[in-house]
């Protein structure tokens, strides 16, 4: 039979794992605004570069059991 409440400590696990999500996307964000201040569109392209990569690295990761 399952429960409906959470444990306290998953609880403040979870909260804790969002903050940090938030602030490394709040992080990326502010470095694609500044890198587009700094050199325009082809720092737009070579983000998007960067993020293939790291898609693809997590999909091989994925399918190596990682």
């Amino acid at each position: 039979m399952a429960t409906t409440h959470a444990d306290p400590a998953e609880t403040l696990a979870e909260a804790r794992m969002t903050r940090v999500l938030f602030l490394f996307v709040l992080a990326l964000v502010a470095v694609a605004v500044i890198a587009t201040t700094l050199w325009g569109l082809p720092a737009l392209a070579m983000i998007g570069l960067i993020g293939t990569l790291a898609v693809f690295g997590m999909l091989l990761a994925y399918a190596a059991g990682f």
